[in-house]
């Protein structure tokens, strides 16, 4: 009961203390000055009518899509305002699937997306990307003439909104419309690397730690799909074919390691399943690298197939996972049921968003729901593998206490016997048994704690003269044991004499009577068990300890309790 007041009382003190630091920020946010923001310009969508080629009506409000030739060739063009200059000098439009070219009153003044390799192995994709161009100081009531291409039926003749401002300007106001995306792929690479690392560290130890290598490999995929999607990375790379083919590759190994993820979940009734979609996924991607490879579909033509695919998948994994839960009542999974109800209540605001407002492009709320998933699995997964860690550390704990005597600090008799039962003919085994002299004398005459005393010296003793060589147990009352390998028959002999001089320097001051019987014995090739082997040592030692009781006492007066 106590131990619960505490606790509640260390809660309610860390609840004060964050709730004081909170305030603080809090108060220094509303009431800090505001220093000038970097983003002080305003981006505006180009105000004007944009007609099609053949199209007697315009079209005053974008995105829109225009009529194509037998080549999926839109052109299209409009009249740049008298007063475009107030607004900026840039203008900016993203190019959906689509080759570019911008011509003003004629003179070409951009192309972009265009590819005449001819490698059939990057598909037909022209790739999406901003267009981003600077617009020459006259260029107030001329024409602007974009021509637009794409191998994409859906995509033919799409012009996205067309913005106007600084080049700055331009570039903040995508960061801003963007950025979430951005810094949720980051955030899922920088976590993935973690999740490996722990992998590493797991493999390098020889302990399993396959689940940090799934996660690791999932939230790589996951950012790296999210980077595609983020519509950022022109601001770094212009190879933006490789980066729309990685993603797409990634978009659809991105099931594998959750579904290895979910197969390994403990007690899970549906594995089977799991590695059912796994191989099919599997097959399914190489058929659609052949299909591209070969250029009779690429990877956007078979696009809504896949979609279907992975919608499905994503619709019935978690179906099983909440059956298993909730029928099945295996509460071993209940991580993952929250990730997933978190996962799905992301899914469901992205969902009625695009809905109200249909687009293109994947959406915050679902960025936003596959970190938080993520976050929680690799949480509980971390946790779960601290709390093995110590009930690991615990039960090697209570096995040391269990293998050790307490007395001593030598092995037992409980360890011995499992080695011996473990022990296999044939090695250079050497045994050392010891007993003490005259035990039951000292007991009788000065008590049983100094008998204890006694019985500690001789051991502390054996395990310094022995301990490096091989292991030292105690098994009888006074009788211990030293089991070691590949030790010289000289060297052994030296240690034994050691062995002695360090037991009657250690014990002088309880009694003359205090010394010790040695006697040891070397594993043969005729020998079938450790018993052999002990009954020869066990044989030495008490004609060592007949030959001592035979010479004559150090001393001739009893002993009294003052010695």
């Amino acid at each position: 009961m106590n131990d619960v007041k505490r606790k509640k009382k260390s809660y309610i003190g860390l609840g004060i203390f964050l709730l004081v630091i909170l305030g603080f920020l809090l108060l220094s946010w509303k009431t800090g000055p505001i220093e000038n923001f970097f983003d002080t310009e305003e981006v505006y969508e180009l105000d004007t009518v944009w007609y099609g080629d053949g199209e007697a009506e315009g079209v005053s409000s974008l995105p829109a899509v225009f009529a194509c030739d037998e080549t999926g060739t839109a052109s299209i063009h409009t009249t740049i305002p008298e007063d475009w200059a107030e607004y900026g000098n840039t203008f900016c439009f993203r190019a959906s699937q689509e080759a570019v070219r911008v011509w003003i009153d004629g003179t070409l003044m951009l192309e972009q997306g265009q590819s005449d390799s001819g490698m059939v192995l990057f598909g037909e994709t022209p790739s999406s990307s901003w267009v981003l161009m600077r617009l020459p100081a006259d260029s107030a009531g001329k024409e602007l003439r974009i021509e637009l291409s794409s191998p994409y039926e859906e995509y033919q003749g799409l012009l996205n909104e067309v913005y106007i401002g600084t080049k700055a300007a331009i570039l903040f106001f995508l960061f801003h419309m963007y950025g979430l995306g951005f810094s949720v792929a980051i955030l899922l690479l920088v976590m993935s690397g973690i999740m490996l690392l722990f992998y590493v560290l797991y493999f390098a130890r020889r302990v399993s730690g396959n689940q940090f290598f799934f996660l690791g490999i999932f939230g790589m995929l996951a950012g790296i799909w999210m980077l595609g999607e983020s519509h950022m990375l022109q601001f770094f790379t212009g190879r933006l074919l490789a980066w729309y083919n990685l993603t797409l590759v990634a978009l659809h190994l991105l099931p594998l390691p959750l579904l290895r993820i979910v197969e390994k979940l403990p007690d899970f009734s549906y594995r089977f399943i799991c590695r059912f979609r796994r191989y099919f996924l599997m097959a399914y991607l190489g058929v659609l690298i052949v299909l591209q490879v070969t250029g009779i579909r690429d990877f956007m033509q078979m696009l809504n197939v896949s979609l279907v695919i992975l919608l499905l998948m994503c619709i019935g994994i978690p179906l099983f996972i909440y059956w298993d839960y909730l029928h099945n009542k295996n509460k071993k999974i209940h991580s993952m049921v929250v990730a997933l109800t978190v996962f799905c209540a992301f899914a469901g605001l992205e969902l009625g968003y695009d809905l109200i407002n249909i687009r293109r492009e994947l959406g915050g709320f679902l960025q936003t729901g596959v970190l938080a998933f993520y976050v929680i699995i690799c949480f509980a997964s971390i946790r779960h593998t601290l709390e093995l860690y110590v009930k690991g550390l615990e039960s090697a704990y209570y096995k040391e206490l269990s293998y050790k005597d307490q007395l001593t600090g030598c092995m037992n008799r409980r360890a011995f016997t499992e080695r011996e039962n473990a022990w296999v003919p044939g090695q250079e085994d050497v045994l050392l048994m010891a007993d003490l002299n005259c035990l039951k004398q000292v007991n009788d005459l000065l008590g049983h704690h100094v008998g204890d005393e006694y019985i500690q010296n001789c051991s502390a003793a054996m395990r310094e003269i022995f301990e490096e060589k091989g292991t030292c147990y105690r098994i009888g009352g006074d009788e211990f044991l030293f089991w070691g390998n590949s030790i010289p028959e000289e060297e052994m002999r030296e240690l034994e004499e050691r062995f002695r001089s360090r037991v009657a320097e250690k014990c002088r001051a309880i009694s003359p009577l205090c010394s010790v019987s040695v006697g040891s014995a070397f594993a043969r090739p005729e020998d079938r068990s450790i018993e052999e082997i002990m009954r020869w040592a066990d044989k030495k030692m008490y004609e060592n300890k007949r030959r001592m009781k035979s010479q004559p006492p150090l001393r001739k007066e009893p002993v009294s309790e003052e010695s």
